[in-house]
């Protein structure tokens, strides 16, 4: 449940940072805006596929993990990410130094994307919102960070997912109301991030800590490096 909870407020916070990046991608979508229902429908076919990539993406990052079988190193990284989430809240421009920059990758997800918006029917933009989730971004790989710390394929998806929805509210807002993000309301947004960021890492740590408090720092129990779920099981010999 805590993976949940950070991710959500991951993706709350970072979606302050997407809009700086993903939200031209939101104004340049080929919308039907006869009425307030056909944008909305329009927009959340398009954030759905987002979503489904960060959710794939989070089912290879946890089997990655998984496979790892590094759980009381997973209390360590979940301590140190935590204060690497903090560090980041006050000093933003670390976040340019995870970046992952491969020009020749964006330029081909950049091309798919263009052909897309060419084309006719609602599903390109669902096709869009897939590509859209492969754009590298600092935020991004803050999430799947946060997500392998599940330690298992279907806990790093829905941690992935809810970071997805985390973004939506404001990629959502973007496409209804663009004009009225003036640079204002963007500054307001922009001080509201490290305190946000800061509250995740303060979460994240909690949960490293391993202090058995329900929910927000349950105990780890060691398990036998063996198996992730194996179960010792000790038996007798039959009396004769």
């Amino acid at each position: 449940m805590i993976f949940l909870i950070s991710s959500f407020i991951l993706g709350l916070a970072g979606s302050f940072h997407c809009i700086g990046m993903c939200g031209p991608i939101a104004l340049a979508l080929p919308v039907n805006r006869k009425s307030p229902a056909t944008v909305l429908a329009d927009l959340l076919t398009a954030n759905t596929g987002r979503i489904i990539t960060y959710t794939l993406l989070g089912f290879v990052i946890g089997s990655i993990g998984f496979s790892l079988q590094l759980f009381r190193l997973f209390q360590v990284l979940s301590i140190l990410f935590g204060l690497l989430l903090i560090a980041i809240a006050w000093r933003k421009q670390l976040l340019r130094h995870i970046e992952f920059r491969s020009p020749g990758f964006q330029k081909w997800v950049s091309g798919r994307m263009q052909l897309l918006l060419r084309q006719k029917g609602t599903l390109k933009l669902f096709g869009i919102g897939l590509l859209n989730g492969l754009l590298p971004c600092g935020m991004i790989f803050l999430a799947l960070t946060n997500a392998l710390l599940a330690e298992n394929p279907l806990g790093s998806a829905s941690a992935m997912a809810a970071f997805g929805l985390g973004t939506l509210p404001a990629l959502i807002g973007v496409g209804f109301f663009a004009q009225r993000f003036n640079q204002s309301f963007r500054n307001r947004l922009t001080g509201a991030f490290p305190y946000l960021l800061s509250i995740i890492g303060l979460l994240v740590i909690l949960r490293g800590a391993n202090f058995g408090i329900p929910v927000l720092s349950p105990k780890i129990e060691q398990l036998n490096p063996g198996h992730p779920k194996s179960v010792i099981v000790e038996c007798h010999q039959p009396e004769k």
